[in-house]
């Protein structure tokens, strides 16, 4: 009986220390960590190589243009810990946003906003959201986000 405690006392102790380096995980998930590992296909502009390279310049406040995988030039123009925005090209914009859910998505509270606008004419421009889990699985439905995101 008393082995039987201590291997599910020993079982309660290692559960509750995943439990707890897992929660130390999903809250340092920025922005900056889910680019540099955004799958290439989800914006087919930039490699892995680009990507790191944009974040370097800019947490070194320098100017974060690279050439793109078409030969023209890329300018991230905005970091923070919870939202991106970059010039892939003269006529393509995106952003990138870490919102939080009201319900976990892939088993985390967080999801990617991924905005892609493209400019129709020098007055107008078209926008497409797409939302990806934190592991970058793209999303059929719009979550539910929490209302200190949507105001």
């Amino acid at each position: 009986m008393m082995n039987m405690r201590l291997l599910y006392r020993h079982l309660i102790t290692q559960t509750l220390v995943v439990f707890s380096a897992l929660m130390v995980k999903a809250e340092n998930l920025t922005v900056k960590t889910l680019f540099a590992e955004m799958p290439d296909e989800v914006i087919p502009y930039l490699t892995k190589t680009n990507r790191l390279d944009c974040i370097d310049f800019m947490e070194s406040n320098m100017k974060a243009e690279v050439t793109n995988e078409f030969g023209g030039k890329s300018l991230m123009t905005a970091l923070s810990n919870d939202s991106l925005s970059m010039r892939l090209n003269e006529a393509c914009r995106i952003a990138m946003f870490l919102l939080t859910t009201t319900q976990p998505v892939d088993g985390q509270q967080q999801v990617v906003a991924l905005l892609r606008s493209i400019m129709i004419d020098e007055k107008e421009m078209e926008t497409d959201i797409e939302f990806y889990s934190v592991h970058w699985k793209k999303l059929t439905e719009t979550p539910s986000l929490a209302s200190a995101d949507t105001t």
